[in-house]
């Protein structure tokens, strides 16, 4: 039993291993930004009426770590399942979650299917394309193959694209783009399979399958992904007319039985509407896009969309956007609204120099704007801020030290422009220095910014001596109430005092700036000072403090009257613990002691 329970454990560790190298899954992003920030690429974000057909909870997610199983590294995930099912490994011959055992209807999966359709899920949306094609990347798996090729149980799928110049026989006169690369053979598991179009095709089944499909058993992908075969990935190209509206409908749905799962995988920014390139301010030697006249020049960065073809020549057209406050060829050299990527080349510059007016005019800014063919829902644009040099100025404060402690010399920097160079009076360059000095002495500093202006401030660190920090007097609680310890700083305000609580350190009491500090305490226990620090200097803490409580605790020892009427009861005090001298006082004017005796009914008051 110890051994099989061994093997349970070693399986289960196994499995939760191998899962992890494979595809993983996550859902609840919303259809919206799936679409808009995972699948589409580039900045013109061309795509509106985003709606999911089906149950988006479980069937609709996005997908990573896939280059192993699918060559997608991630992307958004489509099932007619639960899209959990496709993180590996593949332990199952039939995996599937069946929403329903209603058949669906769908107007152009219908055309494609055998039989009744079952769990129909996908994604449309309206789309306006920037150039004449769209395309786009996928892959589909199903846990169909291989057992059920060429059966009536085939689950079917299609990216159905209608709008100006297209003319299908699907709905809304809609084409089917779900095609084999370079052919007009619809993708599905009848036409691409381990006996059709097999160079399309990749094999994950079991042995179980392998030998009802008469294969030889390679298991070659198991650990990545569940399903028991997929495509190679696919190129879904689309003919368009740009600046026109088009409309895609991304659909599945299984067939004959809602039982075994298939799925699409959308490559991450593969749904490419044409857009050529993108562009952005850069100031050289610093990360931020600011620049200053008659002294940092800008330039602006052109680059391709990624994967153009390199060698074709990429011409980007772009405006200055009228918000801008700067003026071509007034406030910078003239510049054209048109820049072309030679071929072979990856990116171009247009440097932005500026002109120097001698005019105060406060901040200014350059806003360039993609141009394109059609209105571009939110056209990329990228801002240079052109400034006025601001004068250098620094400040360097005189300091107190304690001797042979290091202090921290840093100094007030108003203006310049960054980066600025250090040289102290010690000759070190770094933007503050340490100094461990025993005697009052005197230090500077030389800062140069960019545009070579220079100014040098110095300080006085004078000497003084190390302070302490004082706990003294022990302290007793009668009861239980709030008492505050006295602790006496010496130095310079603000302070600072960690203590401790029978040895366990409180939480450190900073910036005080009253002397002296109380420490408010409700416990008992020994109060000790563990670190102090005034203004300037790491000080010396002196003395403890002991809490005590002595609050009365007594026990009360009652015997009732034997019978009523009869007076032979009594209370004792019993298990005092009090601070003697002390007085007991009853209600009953008797025996004012420990002990009272020859009590009747009644009630009695210590």
């Amino acid at each position: 039993m110890i051994k099989y329970l061994q093997l349970l454990l070693f399986l289960f560790l196994a499995n939760h291993l191998l899962s992890q190298t494979g595809i993983q899954t996550t859902g609840g992003s919303g259809v919206d930004n799936l679409v808009k920030n995972v699948f589409l690429k580039g900045n013109c974000k061309n795509v509106d009426n985003i709606r999911f057909i089906g149950n988006e909870q479980i069937s609709l997610g996005e997908f990573s770590n896939g280059t192993e199983a699918i060559d997608f590294s991630e992307g958004i995930i489509i099932s007619t399942g639960d899209v959990a099912l496709a993180s590996g490994p593949n332990i199952s011959i039939d995996s599937g979650f069946g929403f329903s055992d209603v058949s669906e209807s769908d107007p152009d999966l219908s055309q494609l299917a055998t039989a009744s359709l079952f769990d129909v899920r996908g994604i449309e949306f309206d789309f306006v394309p920037l150039d004449n094609q769209v395309e786009f990347r996928y892959v589909f798996a199903s846990e169909e193959y291989c057992e059920f090729v060429g059966s009536e149980f085939n689950d079917v799928f299609g990216f159905f694209v209608s709008g100006p110049g297209i003319n299908g026989p699907y709905s809304n006169n809609a084409i089917n783009v779900a095609k084999l690369n370079g052919t007009d053979v619809d993708v599905s598991i009848n036409n691409v399979n381990h006996t059709l179009n097999q160079t399309f095709y990749i094999r994950n089944e079991l042995a179980h399958d392998a030998l009802a499909c008469e294969l030889d058993f390679n298991p070659t992908l198991h650990e990545f992904i569940e399903y028991d075969g997929f495509t190679i990935p696919l190129t879904a190209t689309i003919p368009v007319i740009p600046c026109e509206t088009y409309h895609i409908r991304l659909v599945l749905g299984d067939v004959g039985d809602p039982i075994l799962d298939s799925a699409v995988f959308l490559e991450a920014k593969s749904f490419d509407l044409g857009e050529k390139g993108i562009f952005y301010a850069n100031v050289p030697g610093s990360d931020e896009p600011n620049a200053y006249e008659s002294c940092v020049d800008a330039q602006y960065v052109f680059a391709r969309d990624e994967g153009s073809n390199i060698n074709e020549a990429c011409v980007i057209d772009f405006e200055i956007n009228p918000e801008s406050t700067a003026t071509n060829g007034v406030d910078f050299e003239e510049i054209p609204l048109s820049i072309t990527i030679p071929p072979g080349e990856t990116e171009v510059i247009l440097p932005i120099t500026l002109i120097e007016d001698n005019i105060v005019e406060g901040q200014e800014n350059l806003i360039l704007e993609y141009t394109y063919d059609c209105d571009c829902f939110n056209p990329i644009e990228s801002e240079l801020i052109i400034n006025e040099i601001p004068p250098l100025i620094v400040n360097l404060d005189n300091q107190i030290a304690c001797a042979n402690q290091s202090s921290l010399i840093f100094p007030e920097i108003l203006g310049g422009v960054a980066p600025f160079d250090f040289l102290w009076s010690t000759n070190e360059t770094s933007d503050s220095i340490e100094v461990n000095i025993n005697e009052s002495s005197m230090i500077s500093v030389s800062i140069t910014d960019r545009c070579g202006d220079t100014q040098v401030a110095e300080a006085n660190i004078g000497i003084q001596n190390i302070p302490t920090a004082s706990m003294m007097g022990d302290f007793d609680l009668c009861e239980i109430q709030e008492l505050g310890i006295p602790i006496q700083l010496e130095g310079r305000a603000p302070w600072s005092i960690i203590y401790s609580i029978d040895g366990t350190p409180q939480t450190p009491i900073e910036n005080i700036d009253s002397n002296p500090v109380f420490i408010q305490t409700l416990s008992e226990g020994l109060y000790e000072l563990i670190a102090f620090n005034d203004a300037s200097c790491e000080g010396i803490v002196l003395g403890s403090t002991t809490i005590s409580n002595s609050a009365i605790q007594i026990e009360t020892n009652v015997t009732p009257p034997s019978c009523i009427h009869i007076s032979d009861g009594s209370i004792e005090i019993t298990n005092v613990q009090a601070t003697s001298p002390y007085n007991v006082s009853w209600n009953t004017a008797t025996d004012n002691d420990f002990l009272i005796e020859n009590l009747g009914d009644g009630i009695y008051t210590l």
